[in-house]
């Protein structure tokens, strides 16, 4: 039976959809925050331009810096749609992992599977419960927005008799959503090697390698420093970690079950390891037998799958192993399978349509996890309980709660397992300043600086407990190095202010407002930039800032108070009295300045009290 493709790239968005529509109220997730909700950059269509020139912009955090702008223009373009309502985001995946199984569907049809096998293909990638990462987490984009345009690539390289144009547009593409799009020009070439062996021509691959070598010379540095300057782990412990992922990975590819956002997974610093051993004389054994059973069509797809998987391999990362990383590998494993069957002559029908079934339910369950970070860490916790990010993670969820106690067994929790984590430290420290244990808050605050003295958030909280005590010079000095090290935040220069106000430097506490302001409009900071201009005599300028306050927030208390105040001296007694009445009514704090503006309210009405 023959299968029309538009019919088929309907089934397959639709199955796209069923498959995550339970996923568009889902929340953002740990890298979401630097990269996305508080990255000023994104914020402004302005920036598109810098987006591919400056790597930092990726990030509000120096350090965390990726050459990735095609993503940032996504973001970029959802922030202007709709500000930061999380299922825009979730549409924007969605719409690009239907656009892969699309893309995979026409790349299995156009490298003679046939047009059943193809749909059934692209189905099932839809639908896959290894999606489910790449999807929900909106900084996965990376990896399917990179996948559409190597699909794509690979679509129109296989299509063209000699060197193709548009494959090279999305093969840069490709290298500008992410870095591990390296393998883009070696997939090309092994396609031609397995179909193509009379197009296997210099000039036909020259233009794919030529513009990856562009690509390196321009991000030099950061491949530098990914590789040999400041890696995170040395070469021998990368590798070896790395051989036994690859067993892990196939093992996923397989069977997709558990699935986590934090594996239980080590590192292994020696050959030696059993494990190690093992895991690298299965690889050998499957790429022997592969090598000399699957003939090369059936070596393409196994290839496509180490090929994909290479960089991660290769190039030492923080997390040693995640799903997000099978995105690509796992389009190659689809081939892999359904070439397998139609070379077998084995019932496709049953199983797949069997496959289809389970890897739709096990994602519709997968995306339930994927709901916030209580339930993302508790699923994470409970799968990899030897791992210290799921304990770290729920001690922030329990902190936000208001429950402590159980924010403070997470995180030391955290600490038994590794007692030189500075983030378990710091955290710990922000529960107890919470709690007024600021002995203690201290103590912590400043164990995460002997692991990491260049650690932001450490210098940030010891510098707020500092300014907390009327130590605010020794604030500054901390405020200044986390301005270094950490870049620029709207609350860390708000936090300058503070300790400049309490020094008595209010031109230098409206400067640094200022410039919070001008990176994130909040009423707070422009609440604290009226008092600082109003402390300098400009009483006119600091109701127009309150003013402002409060038409970012009309439920904000303290600028009515002190618009009161302001009113009141300019002898305007009526609106003086409206903004202590307005203020009465909201304030649900200190019950002493509720009082003052009582006895204000009558004095101005002619009330004895």
């Amino acid at each position: 039976m023959t299968i029309r493709a538009p019919g088929a790239l309907l089934a397959i968005v639709l199955a796209a959809g069923l498959a995550f529509a339970n996923s568009l109220g889902n929340g953002f997730h740990f890298d979401d925050e630097h990269s996305l909700v508080e990255n000023p950059a994104i914020r402004s269509l302005a920036n598109l331009p810098a987006f591919f020139a400056d790597p930092q912009l990726f990030s509000r955090n120096p350090g965390s810096e990726m050459y990735r702008p095609l993503v940032l223009v996504s973001y970029a373009l959802n922030y202007q749609a709709g500000g930061y309502a999380v299922a825009g985001y979730h549409l924007v995946n969605i719409a690009l992992h239907a656009l892969a199984a699309c893309l995979l569907y026409g790349v299995l049809g156009g490298l003679g599977l046939g047009s059943a096998s193809a749909l059934a293909g692209g189905l099932l990638f839809a639908v896959h419960p290894l999606a489910a990462e790449p999807v929900n987490y909106i900084s996965s984009r990376s990896e399917s927005l990179a996948a559409v345009f190597i699909l794509a690539a690979l679509l129109w390289h296989a299509r063209a008799k000699g060197f193709s144009l548009p494959a090279l547009a999305c093969t840069v593409g490709a290298l500008l959503s992410k870095e591990s799009a390296a393998i883009t020009p070696a997939l090309l070439l092994a396609h031609d090697w397995a179909f193509q062996p009379a197009r296997l021509e210099v000039r036909r691959h020259l233009p794919y390698w030529g513009a990856l070598a562009i690509y390196l010379a321009g991000t030099n540095r950061l491949v530098g420093e990914a590789l040999v300057e400041a890696p995170v782990r040395d070469w021998t412990a990368q590798l070896c970690t790395q051989v036994k992922a690859v067993v892990f990975y196939l093992r996923l590819l397989v069977l997709p079950h558990p699935l986590s956002a934090e594996h239980q997974f080590s590192v292994s610093a020696s050959p030696l390891d059993g494990t190690v051993a093992a895991s690298l004389l299965l690889v050998g054994a499957l790429a022997a037998v592969g090598w000399r059973i699957l003939g090369r069509q059936g070596v393409f797809w196994l290839g496509w799958v180490g090929l994909a998987l290479l960089p991660t391999l290769v190039v030492p990362l923080n997390l040693l192993v995640a799903e997000r990383r099978l995105y690509l590998p796992l389009a190659g494993m689809v081939g892999l399978v359904l070439w397998l069957l139609r070379r077998q002559s084995l019932p496709a029908r049953p199983l797949v349509a069997v496959g289809l079934g389970l890897a739709l339910l096990l994602t519709l369950q997968r995306n339930q996890a994927w709901a916030d970070e209580a339930t993302l860490w508790q699923d994470a916790r409970a799968k990899g309980p030897l791992m210290v990010r799921p304990h770290l993670r729920l001690g922030v969820v329990h902190r936000q709660r208001g429950e402590l106690e159980q924010a403070e067994q997470c995180y030391r929790r955290a600490l038994e397992l590794d007692p030189r984590n500075a983030p378990a430290h710091n955290n710990l420290g922000n529960l107890y300043q919470e709690g007024r244990r600021a002995a203690e808050a201290e103590r912590e605050y400043r164990l995460a600086l002997d692991l990491l003295p260049r650690y932001p958030e450490a210098l940030i909280n010891l510098a707020t407990l500092c300014a907390s005590q009327g130590r605010f010079e020794e604030a500054l000095t901390r405020y200044a190095a986390a301005l270094e090290v950490g870049g620029e935040r709207p609350e860390l220069y708000n936090n300058i202010a503070i300790a400049q106000a309490g020094l008595g430097r209010w031109s230098e506490a409206e400067a640094a407002l200022r410039r919070a302001a001008a990176l994130r409009p909040e009423a707070r900071v422009y609440f604290n930039l009226g008092d600082a201009v109003a402390r300098q005599g400009r009483a006119e300028e600091a109701g127009g800032l309150y003013r402002e306050a409060l038409r970012l927030d009309p439920g904000y208390a303290k600028p009515y108070y002190n618009l009161a105040l302001l009113y009141e001296g300019q002898g305007r007694r009526e609106e003086a009295a409206r903004a202590y009445s307005t203020f009465l009514q909201l304030w649900r704090e200190d019950p002493r300045l509720a009082e003052q503006a009582r006895q204000r309210l009558a004095a101005l009405q002619g009330v004895p009290r």
